[in-house]
């Protein structure tokens, strides 16, 4: 099983939930993550990483071995840090620019991406300019969140 797991992770553009990985490798979803805690041990000192993002998961390159993967074209379609900022979009649906730039120095490209993927709209209220999600973006990831 935990071969299976892991060619699905590797394998996979988008995290993908335990549900999703159990549905696809017709399994239990405490088979999967056992599995994907069986995979974070394995990965524990390595290059690549399990990462989750909200209830989902992914198998990527870590933090500090992304500038290889650039110079290969071998670039993941979200950073970790991006993951987390959109985890946070899809939970609260909205983000102040001015919380995204205190956490986020590359913010503007960011925005600039998730734009035109059509994953955020930008609102204007007093002072403040808001990022919300849209239904594209909950789709890609495969998340529906009351908000």
């Amino acid at each position: 099983m935990i071969n299976e797991v892991e060619a699905v992770l590797f394998l996979t553009p988008r995290p993908l939930s335990v549900k999703e990985i159990a549905k696809l490798l017709k399994s239990d979803e405490k088979s999967v993550l056992e599995a994907i805690e069986a995979l974070k041990e394995r990965y524990k000192d390595t290059a690549l990483v399990v990462e989750e993002f909200v209830d989902s998961y992914r198998l990527n390159v870590r933090e500090e071995y992304r500038e290889l993967a650039k110079k290969l074209g071998l670039v993941p379609e979200f950073s970790q840090k991006e993951l987390r900022i959109i985890g946070e979009l899809l939970k609260k649906g909205e983000i102040r620019l001015s919380e995204l730039k205190k956490r986020y120095k590359d913010w503007k490209s960011f925005l600039e991406k998730m734009r035109s993927y059509g994953f955020i709209v930008t609102k204007k209220e007093g002072r403040s300019i808001i990022i919300k999600k849209t239904k594209l973006l909950e789709r890609y990831f495969r998340v529906t969140r009351d908000t």
